[in-house]
């Protein structure tokens, strides 16, 4: 028996589908967050605030597990309503507070 999913009221589809839907609505939570932390950056901390930038430890490694930990916290924010779990929301914030001190 094929895969199927109910997308919209009697809407049946097939798994592909299902996933080009998911990964498209996926895509577009992840441009806003995106836009929204431009903006907080844009207008946010004075110089003083924000860290300095060190060419010394910004190797490519670091910055892989910076992107990382951030698409993880993006992820735990978005999926919030989903799974009501105090100890995910611990470690998002844990998360959060680690890639502020890097």
């Amino acid at each position: 028996m094929p895969f199927e999913a109910e997308m919209e009221v009697g809407e049946k589809v097939g798994i592909e589908e299902y996933v080009d839907r998911i990964t498209e609505e996926m895509h577009q939570r992840v441009e806003h967050q995106r836009c929204v932390f431009k903006q907080v950056l844009a207008g946010g901390a004075s110089p003083a605030d924000r860290q300095a930038y060190c060419p010394l430890v910004d190797c490519e490694r670091l910055s892989r597990l910076r992107t990382a930990v951030q698409e993880t916290i993006e992820v735990l924010d978005e999926t919030r309503s989903s799974f009501k779990s105090k100890r995910l929301e611990v470690m998002r914030k844990k998360l959060i507070d680690i890639l502020a001190g890097v």
